[in-house]
């Protein structure tokens, strides 16, 4: 009895192993104090959570950069951030915060967060409660998106992309996203690409990949503005830096993969960068203005001089003979004939065709 009595007794002096208080992040999957790196949360759905996020600090302000670019607006951008991780947003708080981040150089999301966590007011308020919030006459994200002003070049792009590709391969994407998204995939739809069912959809996807990169420079770009700053940013830049690399190194596989970059495409056929072979390609899509350019530039005089000049000095290589003339004026001979044949065909297909137009339009023929 007494030596199990002195094992107890040893046992209760045994000092207990505090347990310690870190959770996983749930976006950058770091393990962090879970009290100091983690805002505290009146969601529902995180009570056994001990009422705290399950996204981390920085990955939070993170999230806030990337929708400040997305909205170009700091209050949209709150007010989306408030929304996606069930936060109380108070319109009438946001000015004193804004005055306040832009006295100090902080973090808007930053300020906000920190008063919505220590002021008593808000209680167990979460986003629920403010869904009925007047963002004071700012436009949300889609008419955001359709007031952005498109050129006639952004508006033929889009077109042609739709009327190569069949359908609208970004109908779902950003509306701010979508200028940039058409005017970079029209470079890539060549013949190769639009006649294979397989290479399409991934340069489709390889656009959307350089737009996602474009939008992680500008995160970058926005996090490393502030010089004093750019530490308590390391973990978010280090972050972005390897999901950029990611993406690259992706992007680079499938267009190797698949003959798309220069160094591995697949056709590099003859002559499909002369002027005939680009004609040729644009006939194909249903580009009807090429047959009027096409006309414009065989009948230029430039272009008829080239010809001349060019006919000449390959009659001088040549060094013909007599029996090389006698071949060359039966060949010319014969495509006379074939072409005053065509001719003498256009004129009565030209003569029909005006009869035909002047019946319809009530002309009298005889005239």
């Amino acid at each position: 009895m007494d030596l199990v009595a002195g094992r107890k007794n040893v046992a209760s002096n045994v000092p207990q192993v505090k347990e310690k208080q870190v959770y996983k992040c749930v976006c950058c999957g770091q393990e962090k104090h879970k009290e100091r790196e983690y805002y505290k949360s009146n969601s529902i759905i995180l009570r056994s959570n001990d009422q705290r996020m399950v996204v981390c600090k920085q990955c939070v302000l993170d999230l806030y950069g990337s929708l400040v670019i997305k909205y170009e607006n700091t209050k949209i951008a709150l007010y989306f951030l408030c929304r996606l991780l069930d936060i109380y947003f108070d319109v009438n708080l946001y000015p004193s915060v804004e005055i306040q981040a832009n006295n100090s150089g902080s973090n808007i999301a930053a300020i906000y967060l920190q008063k919505i966590n220590s002021l008593n007011q808000y209680g167990s308020k979460t986003f629920i409660d403010s869904t009925s919030i007047d963002l004071g006459g700012e436009k949300n994200i889609f008419e955001i998106g359709q007031s952005i002003e498109l050129s006639e070049e952004d508006k033929r792009n889009k077109e042609d992309v739709i009327r190569m590709v069949g359908y609208d391969p970004f109908e779902n994407e950003n509306p701010m996203d979508k200028k940039y998204l058409y005017n970079t995939l029209v470079d890539f739809l060549d013949e190769s690409t639009l006649e294979d069912s397989f290479k399409l959809p991934i340069v489709i996807e390889i656009v959307k990949s350089f737009n996602q990169l474009d939008k992680f420079n500008q995160a970058l770009t926005l996090m490393t503005n502030d010089i004093n700053n750019v530490q308590n940013q390391a973990g978010g830049v280090k972050s972005l830096i390897e999901t950029k690399d990611k993406i690259y190194r992706a992007i680079l596989a499938m267009a190797k993969d698949n003959g798309i970059s220069v160094n591995h495409a697949t056709n590099k056929s003859k002559g499909a960068g002369t002027l005939s072979g680009i004609i040729k390609q644009l006939q194909e899509r249903g580009f009807n203005e090429v047959e009027v350019n096409l006309f414009d530039i065989e009948t230029a005089k430039g272009i008829q001089q080239v010809s001349d000049l060019s006919s000449q000095a390959i009659i001088k290589q040549l060094m013909m003979d007599e029996n090389d003339y006698t071949w060359m004026i039966s060949e010319q001979r014969e495509m006379i004939q074939k072409q005053e044949k065509r001719l003498i065909e256009l004129e009565e297909e030209n003569r029909l065709l005006k009869i035909h137009f002047r019946k319809n339009s009530g002309e009298d023929i005889n005239e």
